[in-house]
C-alpha cells in the first residue's frame, strides 16, 4: 500500500522490475568500459583489433546475405506454387532452427573429414580421392555455410507470413501487364518482401555476432572468441569489458541502421477480407526444381548433421549414456525450466501492463525490455558477472557469514541472463495473444466488478493460454542451444549439453559429441513439429467456422 492509501499497481511493478533486470547489466557493463585499461589491452587494441573487425564483419555479412538470398527463394516458392510435397516442406523447413550452429559445424567437419561418410563414399564407390576437402575450403567459408543453413528459417519464416497477408490482385495485375513471373518477382515481389526479408537478415546476423562454438571451433578471430580469450587465456577482466563494449556498440549500429532503413518506406499489409494468394500448380521440370531446392535446404540444415550425429552415436553409444551426460540433461531441463517460467511470468506481467495502462513510459519501458536478446551473450555474461560480483560485494557486507560468492557461485547467475536474453521471445509471443483477444472481454469483466487481477486469471489467461504455452516452447528451444552464456556462468561442477559438446569438440573427441548434440536437436525438433501441428489444428478450426 502506497503512504497516501493509494494501492500499489502490481502489474507495473512487474514491468517496471523486468525494465531494471535488463538494464543492470548494462550498466554494470557500462561502467566496466570506462575503468582503466587492461595489461594486455594497448596490444589487442594495436595488433589485434582490426582483426576481429574484418572477420565479425564478414561471418555477419556472409551469413546474412546467404541466409537472405535462401530464405527469400524458399518462401517464394513456398508462398507461390503449388507442388508435390509442399505441406511437408513447409514444416521441414523449420527444423534447421533445431541444430545450434556449432553442432552443424562439428557434423559437417565429420561429414567431409578423410574418414566422414563423404570422402568414404568417393574414395570406396566411385575411386575419387578427395582427401583435402575439408582443408581445401577456407574456414570462413565453412562457417558462413553453417550459419547459412541453419539460420536461414529467419528469413523464411517472416517472408512466408508477409506473402500469406499480401492480396492476389497485386501479382495479378503484374501479370495481366505482360510481365513474365520472373520479372514479376524482381519488380513487384520482392520490394515488397523486402523489410521482412531484412528483419530476418538482421535475426541472422545478431546470431552470428552472438555466437562464439562455430568461431571457436574454426579458430576464427571474432569478438566472442576475442572475449572469451582475454577473460580466460590472458586472464585480463579488463581487456574482456572493453571488447564486450565495442562488440554492443557495433550491434547497436547494426540495430540503428536497420530501423533508419526500415522507417525510411512505408509498408501496408492488405485487409484480410482482399483476395489471398492463390499459389499456381507445377510440373515436370519446374515442379522437380522447386522441390530439389526444398529439399537440399531441409537437409543441409537438419538432416545430414542429424545422419553424421546418428552414425557417431553408433559408434559410442556403449559408453555415450553416462552419468555425466545425465547430469547434463537434468541442470539443463533446470535451468531451462527455471528461465522459461521467469521469463513467461514477467513478460505476462509486462505485456498485460502495457496493454491495460500504456503510455509513453510503458511503451519505452517494453522497448527497452526487449532489448536484451539484440546483445550478444558474450556481452551480457560480462555485465552479468560484474553485476552479481557487486551483488556479492553488498551482501557481504550485510551478511557476512555467507559464502564470499553466494551469488557468482549459484545457478541464479546463469537463470538471470537467460531470462535476460530471451525475454524478448516471451514477451512477443504474449503480445501476439493479447492482440488476437482485444480488451472486449477484460472490459466486460470489469463492469461486472472484477478487477484486473481477477479478471487476468479468469478470462484472459484462459484466452491467451496458446501464445503462452508457445512462446514458453520458443524460449525453452533457445535456452537448449545456448552455448556462451553456459560456458561463462554456470557454477562449477555442473554442465549443460552444450558446453558437454562443447568441450568434447575441444578435446578433439567429435564422436563423443553425438548424444549430448542428439539431445539438443531432438528437444527443438519435437517442440517445433508439435507448434506447427498446434498452430494447423488452430487454423483448420479457424477456417471451419
Amino acid at each position: 500500500m502506497h503512504p497516501h492509501g493509494k494501492p500499489v499497481n502490481g502489474w507495473k511493478c512487474i514491468h517496471a522490475f523486468s525494465f531494471l533486470c535488463v538494464l543492470l547489466p548494462i550498466l554494470a557493463l557500462a561502467g566496466g568500459i570506462f575503468s582503466p585499461p587492461g595489461e594486455y589491452w594497448p596490444y589487442v587494441r594495436d595488433h589485434m583489433l582490426p582483426g576481429y573487425f574484418a572477420e565479425t564483419l564478414l561471418l555477419a555479412a556472409g551469413a546474412g546475405l546467404a541466409s537472405l538470398g535462401l530464405g527469400i527463394a524458399l518462401a517464394w516458392c513456398v508462398g507461390m506454387y503449388d507442388f508435390a510435397g509442399k505441406r511437408l516442406f513447409e514444416t521441414l523447413l523449420i527444423l534447421p532452427l533445431a541444430v545450434p550452429p556449432y553442432i552443424a559445424a562439428y557434423a559437417y567437419d565429420g561429414l567431409t573429414g578423410y574418414t566422414g561418410l563423404v570422402q568414404t563414399f568417393f574414395r570406396n564407390q566411385l575411386g575419387v580421392q578427395l582427401s583435402g576437402l575439408s582443408t581445401a575450403i577456407p574456414a570462413p567459408a565453412w562457417a558462413i555455410w553453417v550459419f547459412s543453413v541453419t539460420l536461414f528459417p529467419y528469413v523464411y519464416l517472416l517472408t512466408r507470413t508477409f506473402l500469406q497477408n499480401q492480396s492476389a490482385a497485386l501479382f495479378e495485375n503484374a501479370l495481366l501487364l505482360g510481365g513474365s513471373r520472373a520479372r514479376v518477382f524482381f519488380r513487384v515481389g520482392l520490394p515488397l518482401l523486402w523489410p521482412s526479408a531484412t528483419a530476418g537478415m538482421i535475426l541472422v546476423c545478431l546470431e552470428v555476432l552472438n555466437d562464439f562454438g562455430v568461431a571457436g571451433f574454426y579458430g576464427l578471430n571474432t569478438f566472442t572468441t576475442a572475449i572469451f580469450s582475454a577473460w580466460f587465456g590472458m586472464g585480463d577482466p579488463d581487456t574482456a569489458l572493453k571488447l564486450a563494449g565495442i562488440l554492443l556498440a557495433l550491434v547497436l549500429f547494426v540495430l540503428l541502421v536497420r530501423k533508419a532503413a526500415h522507417n525510411s518506406r512505408r509498408y501496408h499489409i492488405v485487409s484480410s477480407k482482399e483476395k489471398r494468394l492463390m499459389p499456381q500448380r507445377l510440373y515436370g521440370r519446374k515442379q522437380m526444381g522447386v522441390i530439389l531446392l526444398c529439399g537440399a535446404a531441409c537437409a543441409a540444415g537438419f538432416f545430414l548433421p542429424a545422419v553424421q550425429m546418428l552414425y557417431w552415436l553408433g559408434l559410442t553409444w556403449r559408453h555415450a549414456c553416462n552419468a555425466a551426460l545425465l547430469q547434463g540433461l537434468g541442470y539443463t531441463l533446470f535451468v531451462g525450466c527455471a528461465a522459461t517460467a521467469v521469463v513467461m511470468v514477467a513478460a505476462t506481467g509486462t505485456a498485460n501492463a502495457c496493454r491495460l495502462f500504456g503510455g509513453k513510459w510503458a511503451t519505452v519501458l517494453s522497448q527497452g525490455t526487449n532489448i536484451g536478446y539484440s546483445i550478444p551473450s558474450a556481452v551480457l555474461a560480462v555485465g552479468v558477472i560484474s553485476l552479481f560480483a557487486w551483488g556479492d560485494k553488498i551482501l557481504n557486507e550485510l551478511l557476512p557469514f555467507l559464502p564470499a560468492l553466494a551469488l557468482g557461485m549459484s545457478s541464479a547467475m546463469l537463470i538471470f541472463a537467460y531470462a535476460v536474453r530471451f525475454f524478448s521471445i516471451g514477451c512477443q509471443a504474449v503480445e501476439s495473444g493479447f492482440a488476437k483477444t482485444g480488451l472486449i472481454y477484460s472490459e466486460a469483466s470489469r463492469t461486472l466488478g472484477h478487477d484486473a487481477t481477477s479478471t487476468f486469471f479468469r478470462v484472459e489467461l484462459p484466452l491467451i493460454r496458446h501464445a503462452v504455452i508457445s512462446g514458453a516452447a520458443l524460449v525453452f528451444i533457445d535456452i537448449a542451444k545456448e552455448l556462451p552464456l553456459g560456458l561463462l556462468l554456470r557454477p562449477f561442477n555442473t554442465e549443460t549439453l552444450g558446453t558437454i559438446a562443447y568441450h568434447f569438440a575441444n578435446n578433439e573427441a567429435l564422436e563423443e559429441t553425438a548424444l549430448p548434440s542428439l539431445c539438443i536437436m531432438g528437444m527443438g525438433a519435437a517442440f517445433i513439429l508439435l507448434l506447427r501441428n498446434w498452430e494447423k489444428k488452430r487454423a483448420f478450426h479457424v477456417s471451419g467456422n
